[in-house]
C-alpha cells in the first residue's frame, strides 16, 4: 500500500479494500431493463424495439461524457464528492421511470443514471490504483470490476425481473432504491485519498499522448460491448416469446451469466498472471460461446449453463482490459485512459440496437435467438483478430527491446 502523504483514518486494510470495490456494486446495475425488456416492448407496442432497447443501451451514451473527463474532474474535485454526485445520479435516474409511462422521459432518465455510472466506474478503478500496487491491484480491480459488480448486477436483474413479474414492469425500477446504503457507508468511512496534484493535462494532450496499445483496446472494447449487448436486450426475447419462461427466468439467465463473472473475478490476477497477453482475446472467445449455447439451446437448463459460461468470459475480459489500460495511465502528468474503455463500453452499448437491427432488416431474420447467433460469431471474430493484432504488436516489440513488457 503506497505511503506518502496519504492518510488512513480506516485502520483495518480488509475494511478499506471492501470500502473500495463496494462503489462498483452498482457499476452494471443498468442491465436491469435487459431482464424485463419483453415487458417493455410489450408496454409500447407503438414503438419500434429498437426504440425500446434505448432504455437498456441509452446509459451507455451517457457515460461517455463524464468517464472523458474523468482525469480533469479528479483534479478539481475530491473522490467523495464524485462518488456523491455519482451515486445521486444513478438512484434518481433509476427510481424515476417508475413514475412515468413516457417512453422518452424514462430514456431520459436512464441517461442521467448512465452519467452517474460515468462517474462512479472510473471512479473505482482510480482509488484502487492510488491506494493499491502490482498484483494486490490487479487482484482489486478483478475483485472489483468483476464479483463486486456482478454481486450488485445479479440483485438488480433477478430483483427487477421478479418485481416486474409479481406487480408490473414500472415496479421493476424500485431496485434503485438500494444504493443507498453504499452512499451511507462509502461516503462516511472511505479515506480521501492524497488529491490530484492539478497538472491540468487537456484532452487534446490526452489524446496524442495515448500509446497506440490504448487506442487498440478502446476501439476493440467498443466491438466488445457492442456484441455483449445483442445477449442482455434479447435472452428476455427468446426465453419469453418462445415460452421458456418469463421476466423471472430471463433476469435468472442475465444473472447467472453476471455469475460466471462473479466467480471469475475472484482469480483473475493469477490468470493474468499466467496469460499476460491473450488473456483478453481469450475471454472473448469464452464470452461468444456461452452466446453460442443460448443460441442452440432448446431448454432454460442449456440457457441456464450456457449463460454461465459467458458470463466467466465477461469477467476475464472486463478486468483485463481495465487493468491493462491503468498500467499505461501515467498518474504523474494528470493523464489517465481508464475513462476511453468506460466511455467505449457506453459506445458499443449504445450502437448495439442498430447495429443488429441492421443486420436484421439485411438478412429479412427476426430478434431474439438470431440475434444471439450472430453476437457470438462477432465475438468469435474479434478475438481472433485481438489476438493476432496482440501477436504482432508483441514480437515488434521485442524485436526492438527484448526487455519490453508484454502488451
Amino acid at each position: 500500500m503506497r505511503g506518502g502523504n496519504i492518510i488512513f483514518p480506516t485502520k483495518s486494510k480488509g475494511f478499506l479494500k471492501f470500502l473500495i470495490v463496494i462503489i462498483a456494486f452498482q457499476d452494471v446495475a443498468a442491465g436491469v431493463a435487459g431482464s424485463i425488456m419483453a415487458d417493455l416492448i410489450e408496454a409500447f407496442p407503438e414503438y419500434a424495439p429498437s426504440t425500446v432497447m434505448l432504455i437498456a443501451t441509452i446509459p451507455g451514451l451517457f457515460m461517455i461524457f463524464p468517464s472523458l473527463f474523468y482525469g480533469k474532474l479528479s483534479t478539481k474535485f475530491t473522490s467523495r464528492s464524485l462518488l456523491f454526485a455519482g451515486l445521486i445520479f444513478f438512484m434518481i435516474g433509476g427510481i424515476m421511470p417508475f413514475f412515468l409511462d413516457n417512453l422518452f422521459l424514462i430514456i431520459l432518465f436512464r441517461g442521467l443514471l448512465g452519467l452517474g455510472v460515468g462517474i462512479t466506474l472510473p471512479l473505482s478503478i482510480d482509488i484502487i490504483t492510488r491506494f493499491f500496487e502490482d498484483r494486490e491491484r490487479d487482484f482489486l480491480i478483478g475483485f472489483g470490476t468483476s464479483t463486486i459488480a456482478c454481486v450488485g448486477a445479479i440483485f438488480f436483474q433477478l430483483g427487477g425481473g421478479m418485481l416486474a413479474d409479481n406487480f408490473g414492469w414500472q415496479y421493476g425500477f424500485l431496485v434503485y432504491l438500494f444504493p443507498i446504503w453504499i452512499l451511507a457507508i462509502t461516503f462516511l468511512y472511505l479515506p480521501e485519498p492524497a488529491k490530484k496534484v492539478a497538472v491540468h493535462a487537456s484532452l487534446k494532450e490526452t489524446l496524442f499522448t495515448a500509446p497506440k496499445t490504448v487506442y487498440g483496446f478502446t476501439i476493440g472494447q467498443v466491438f466488445f460491448s457492442m456484441l455483449v449487448f445483442g445477449y442482455v436486450t434479447n435472452i428476455s426475447i427468446l426465453i419469453q416469446s418462445e415460452g421458456l419462461g418469463s421476466a423471472t427466468e430471463a433476469g435468472l439467465a442475465i444473472s447467472l451469466f453476471t455469475f460466471g463473472t462473479l466467480i471469475i473475478g475472484m482469480f483473475f490476477s493469477r490468470i493474468r498472471a499466467l496469460m499476460p497477453i491473450q488473456n483478453v482475446p481469450l475471454a472473448i472467445l469464452l464470452t461468444g460461446g456461452g452466446i453460442l449455447g443460448c443460441y442452440l439451446s432448446n431448454g432454460l437448463t442449456m440457457i441456464f449453463v450456457a449463460s454461465f459460461i459467458g458470463g466467466i468470459g465477461l469477467g476475464l475480459a472486463l478486468p483485463g482490459v481495465f487493468a491493462r489500460i491503468s498500467e499505461l495511465s501515467n498518474e504523474k502528468k494528470g493523464i489517465s485512459f481508464v475513462g476511453f474503455i468506460v466511455a467505449a463500453q457506453g459506445l458499443g452499448g449504445l450502437l448495439s440496437p442498430l447495429f443488429y437491427q441492421t443486420i436484421l432488416n439485411i438478412t429479412g431474420f427476426e430478434g431474439g435467438r438470431t440475434t444471439l447467433l450472430f453476437a457470438s460469431l462477432g465475438l468469435t471474430g474479434l478475438a481472433i483478430v485481438w489476438s493476432i493484432i496482440l501477436i504482432m504488436s508483441n514480437s515488434k516489440s521485442h524485436a526492438k527491446d527484448p526487455h519490453a513488457p508484454a502488451l
